[in-house]
């Protein structure tokens, strides 16, 4: 991502902490085939017809998917830090504080995969693909082309933090061994905390405790003192306004089904 205020980056904690075309050939001899009488119709395509495809195995949501999945989220923070960080928006202190959290995110990775192992399954050590692609990508995209990339790396960083404390929430009452459900909540309580931290930084002080709206209705970040939340979508407005002032609105949510790291997923 590229600095668009190279000259007086902020640091905002020492203030308070498909469609193709040519889809269908139509050859000359189907074409005589087609004004005759006699078709021999097996030897000719379909509309509608299609290959022949491999499905790909049934997933089964065990323990192991959900803390396989949940270990994916703990790489998407990490990775997410790292673009905020190489991109140099920040001075120091705020990129240590940034620097803290990525630690946080592998120590918890860490535990993870201990934890998978007793279970006889295999870490996934990389961020999940389908939160990087529908998510991660597209912010951290319009973070870089932002008037104010500052604020948006903090609100980013924010909403990215509630996904993995709602992961956390959400996956606690599907797993089945008591121990892992304990594990879950003790990270999930670590990330609650994280988002505390950056939403004194976005709002501080005493406005950054009470949940809020701004003018125009749309809610502000604020730091709630709890370790648990909703698990409703996370909201996030990043980028350069538009021509009438908006900036670009994305929705953020935690894994499901088709995003969950199944175990034949290398």
């Amino acid at each position: 991502m590229n600095n668009k205020n190279d000259s007086a980056p902020v640091d905002a904690f020492t203030r308070r902490t498909l469609l193709r075309t040519g889809g269908i050939a139509i050859t000359t001899g189907v074409l005589l085939a087609a004004c005759t009488k006699k078709v021999s119709t097996g030897s000719l395509p379909r509309i509608g017809e299609s290959p022949t495809t491999t499905m790909l195995p049934e997933g089964i949501i065990s323990d192991e998917v959900l803390l396989r999945t949940a270990m994916s989220v703990e790489y998407n923070a990490i990775d997410t830090y790292a673009a905020v960080i190489d991109a140099k928006i920040f001075k120091a202190g705020t990129n240590d504080t940034l620097k803290r959290f990525s630690e946080d995110h592998a120590g918890h990775a860490d535990a993870l995969s201990g934890l998978i192992k007793q279970l006889n399954g295999t870490p996934y050590k990389k961020a999940n693909p389908n939160l990087t692609s529908l998510y991660l990508r597209p912010a951290l995209d319009l973070v870089s082309s932002s008037d104010d990339p500052a604020a948006d790396a903090l609100v980013l960083a924010h909403a990215l933090e509630t996904l993995a404390a709602e992961t956390y929430q959400a996956f606690v009452p599907m797993l089945l061994d008591g121990g892992l459900r304990s594990a879950a909540m003790g990270i999930a309580d670590e990330e609650a905390r994280h988002t505390v931290v950056l939403a004194q930084a976005i709002r501080p002080g005493f406005a950054g405790l009470l949940p809020g709206t701004n003018d125009s209705g749309k809610p502000l970040i604020a730091a709630i003192p709890s370790a648990y939340g909703s698990l409703s979508t996370i909201p996030i407005l990043v980028g350069k306004p538009n021509e009438t002032g908006n900036k670009t609105t994305l929705i953020l949510e935690t894994p499901s089904v088709n995003s969950f790291i199944y175990d034949y997923i290398d």
